[in-house]
């Protein structure tokens, strides 16, 4: 990673992050050798230094067809904000990324219905939905829910802006503050940074 500082490893801060994401890109292994790229909506959690996430889909189709052949997958959830007009401490615009690697499971609500009833939970929640309890359905839906297992260690995030606490991951509304062309103190990022890496090597 070339500009290394931006990386952002405290997991408090990557699960923020999660939070804020309004869709995640699903690549998986197509079989003339191109990845397979569909975007679709979300949750997730950390448990067991493991990034768990969930989708939903239909019973058929090339996804599943796709997955039934190769489980593994990288999935790339990012935002971007742009304010060409409105310079702020030397940047025209900021971001946030996470990207990870994990395999995804089909979890069908006739074998695993809590596995399911979880994911379906959890889909509600991080889109800011209220949720319609799936007891309280007439029938349970025909889809499966996908279950992505990501192990923390391929688990990736990046942000323009510095980030030191979860008040920082929020986009910051460059027109509703001062204007502000001293540059960012990153002194400390980059100390940290460079600690993180040679804790990974």
């Amino acid at each position: 990673m070339i500009h290394f500082e931006r990386e952002v490893f405290d997991p408090v801060l990557i699960e923020e992050m999660l939070k804020q994401f309004q869709h995640v890109n699903i690549a998986m292994n197509d079989e003339d050798g191109y990845p397979y790229v569909v975007p679709v909506n979300y949750g997730f959690e950390i448990k067991n230094e493991k990034l768990l996430v969930y989708v939903h889909c239909i019973k058929r189709g090339k996804k599943v067809d796709l997955l039934r052949k190769d489980p593994r997958v990288c999935l790339e959830f990012s935002a971007f904000n742009d304010f060409p007009d409105r310079p702020y401490k030397g940047h025209r615009h900021d971001y946030r990324s996470v990207i990870a690697k994990g395999v995804m499971r089909l979890v069908d609500a006739k074998d695993e219905y809590e596995t399911f009833r979880r994911g379906y939970e959890l889909l509600y929640v991080c889109n800011d939905r209220p949720i319609t309890p799936l007891e309280s359905r007439k029938g349970v839906p025909n889809m499966y829910i996908g279950k992505i297992e990501c192990d923390w260690n391929d688990v990736t995030a990046k942000s323009e802006f510095p980030l030191r606490t979860r008040e920082d991951v929020p986009f910051v509304n460059v027109y509703e503050v001062e204007e502000d062309t001293t540059p960012f103190d990153i002194r400390d990022l980059i100390v940290t940074a460079k600690e993180w890496q040679k804790k990974e090597k």
